[in-house]
């Protein structure tokens, strides 16, 4: 596996697990900012690491695993909201 694949992978499992713990954050009473701000806040500190690794598209570290990121977190969070 490349590089890149393992970021994405990594940032696929972390917006699941995220998606899940907004969704039982906002439903048990937390403030919806709350519930929200706590997976960019986890996203950012867990791409500081990676920016030091990564020599070469450190751009690209950050877009590709910021959609990834984005678009998993969100869905897994609407799922779960509207069970």
């Amino acid at each position: 596996m490349k590089v890149e694949q393992k970021i994405v992978f990594a940032y696929t499992i972390l917006g699941i697990l995220l998606g899940f713990l907004t969704n039982y954050l906002f439903k048990s009473g937390v403030d919806l900012t709350i519930a929200t701000a706590i997976p960019f806040v986890v996203y950012f500190v867990s791409l500081l690491p990676l920016i030091t690794l990564v020599k070469e598209k450190k751009s690209w570290l950050f877009y590709n695993s910021f959609i990834t990121f984005i678009l998993v977190w969100l869905t897994v969070w609407v799922l779960f909201y509207n069970l």
